[in-house]
C-alpha cells in the first residue's frame, strides 16, 4: 500500500470514529429525548442547528489556517472537541445544555470533516474523487454501525452514558491512528499559500463559480439533513416501522451510501459539475418517494435513492472545490464551501420539523426539499470547472484547451 492510500486509511478512521459517531447517533436517540423530556420535534431538531451553526463558523476559520498549519494539529484539536462533547452528554437536563453541547459537538465534527477533506484532496489528483469516496466510506460505515447499535446501547446505558461511552473511539484509536499515519509531506500544503494569495482569493470570491456552488451547495445541505435528522422519527412513528427497526432502515441506507460515495466520486472524476447535479436530481427522487412512502416497496425504493444521493452528497465539495479553483487555495475554498453547506445543513432539521409540527404530516417538506434539490442541480451548473478542463478531465494531457480561463472559476 502506498503511502497516499494510509492516507486515506487514516482519514477513514477519523471520520468513522470523531464525525460519523456523533452526528448519526444523536438523531437516533431523539425519541427517548423527546420521551424523558416531552420536547417538540422542532426543539430537538434545534440541536443540529446550533451544531451545524457552529460547524459554519469553525469552518471558515479553519480552511484559512489548514492553508498555513499543520493539519496534525487541527485534526486532534477538533477530534478531543468531539470526545469531549460526547462525555458532555452526562450532563444534560435542559435544552440550553442540550444545545451547548450540541455547539461543541459542531466544531470538533466539521473541524474533522474539514481537515479529512483537505488532507485527501492534497494527496490525490486525478482519482480525487475516487479516494475522496474511500475516505468518506467511513461516514457510511460508522454511520451504519452507530444506528445499528445505538437502541441496544441506550437501553443498557440510557442515552446520555450511550454517548459518552461511544467518546472512547476518539481517545484510543481515531486521534493514536491518524498520528501514527499521518506525517511529513502529507500533511502540507500542495502549494503553500502566502499573504500573496489575497488577490486570488479575492478572485474567487467574486467569480460566478464560486457564488453558484455556494447557493448549490447550501440548498443541498437544507435538504440532506433536513431528511437525515427526521429520518429515524419518520420511520419510526409516521411509517409505523418502530425505533429499532427504523434505526435499521437507516443503518441500511447508510450501507448503500458506500456505492454513493464512490460511484458518485468515480463519477465526479469523469464529469465533474454534471455528475454533481446527477446526485442533486437523485436527492429530489428521494424526497419524492418520501412522501408516500408506507409500503415495504416504498420504503425499500426510499432507503436506496436516500443512501445512494446521501453519499454522493458528502463528496461533492472538496472536488469542486479543487476542479474550479485549483490546489492553491484548497484549505479556503473547501472551507468556505463547507460553511455554505453547513448553514444549509442548520436551516433544513428545524424547517422541517416546523413543517411537521404545523401540519402533523412531513408531505409538504418533502415537496419543499424536493423542489430546493431541483434548484440545486440548476445551480451547480453555473459553475466551470477550470482546473479540471485544464489540468484532470479525462483524455487531457494536462495542455491548455484553446479558450479556457485560469485557475480560478469564471
Amino acid at each position: 500500500m502506498s503511502e497516499n492510500w494510509w492516507v486515506v486509511m487514516a482519514a477513514f478512521v477519523c471520520l468513522v470514529l470523531a464525525f460519523a459517531v456523533p452526528t448519526f447517533m444523536i438523531p437516533v436517540l431523539f425519541s427517548p429525548i423527546i420521551d424523558e423530556f416531552g420536547w417538540s420535534r422542532t426543539q430537538v431538531s434545534l440541536f443540529a442547528t446550533v451544531k451545524f451553526s457552529a460547524g459554519a463558523f469553525i469552518g471558515v476559520i479553519f480552511g484559512f489556517l489548514l492553508d498555513r498549519f499543520s493539519l496534525r494539529k487541527i485534526v486532534v484539536f477538533s477530534a478531543a472537541l468531539s470526545g469531549i462533547a460526547m462525555i458532555a452528554f452526562l450532563t444534560i437536563q435542559s435544552l440550553v445544555t442540550f444545545y451547548a453541547v450540541g455547539l461543541v459537538l459542531g466544531m470538533g465534527a466539521v473541524g474533522v470533516m474539514i481537515s479529512m477533506k483537505v488532507l485527501v484532496s492534497r494527496t490525490f489528483r486525478k482519482r480525487q474523487g475516487f479516494a475522496m469516496g474511500m475516505a468518506l466510506l467511513g461516514t457510511s460505515v460508522g454511520g451504519a454501525l452507530i444506528r445499528a447499535i445505538t437502541p441496544d446501547l441506550a437501553e443498557r446505558f440510557g442515552w446520555r452514558g450511550a454517548v459518552a461511552v461511544m467518546s472512547s473511539g476518539i481517545w484510543l484509536i481515531a486521534i493514536p491512528v491518524f498520528l501514527t499515519l499521518v506525517r511529513g509531506e502529507a500533511e502540507k500544503p500542495e502549494e503553500p499559500a502566502g499573504d500573496a494569495d489575497m488577490s486570488e482569493m479575492a478572485a474567487v470570491w467574486r467569480s460566478r463559480s464560486f457564488w453558484m456552488l455556494a447557493v448549490a451547495v447550501v440548498l443541498i445541505g437544507f435538504v440532506d439533513q433536513g431528511i437525515s435528522q427526521h429520518f429515524v422519527l419518520f420511520l419510526d412513528k409516521d411509517a409505523g416501522l418502530g425505533l429499532e427497526l427504523a434505526a435499521r432502515a437507516a443503518a441500511v441506507a447508510a450501507l448503500v451510501s458506500i456505492a454513493g460515495k464512490v460511484g458518485f466520486g468515480w463519477l465526479y472524476d469523469k464529469l465533474s459539475v454534471r455528475g454533481v447535479m446527477i446526485c442533486y436530481l437523485l436527492m429530489a427522487a428521494a424526497a419524492v418517494l418520501a412522501i408516500p412512502a408506507q409500503g415495504g416497496v416504498l420504503i425499500g425504493a426510499l432507503i436506496l435513492t436516500r443512501g445512494l444521493a446521501h453519499g454522493g452528497a458528502i463528496v461533492d465539495i472538496p472536488v469542486m472545490s479543487k476542479h474550479c479553483f485549483g490546489p492553491k487555495l484548497l484549505g479556503r475554498t473547501i472551507g468556505l464551501l463547507t460553511a455554505c453547506v453547513t448553514i444549509g445543513f442548520a436551516a433544513g432539521p428545524p424547517v422541517v420539523g416546523w413543517l411537521y409540527d404545523s401540519s402533523g404530516s412531513y408531505s409538504s417538506a418533502f415537496t419543499l426539499l424536493a423542489v430546493m434539490s431541483v434548484g440545486a442541480a440548476i445551480a451547480v451548473l453555473g459553475a466551470r470547472p477550470v482546473y479540471w478542463e485544464r489540468h484532470i478531465r479525462p483524455g487531457r494531457d494536462g495542455t491548455v484547451a484553446a479558450g479556457t480561463a485560469g485557475s480560478v472559476g469564471s
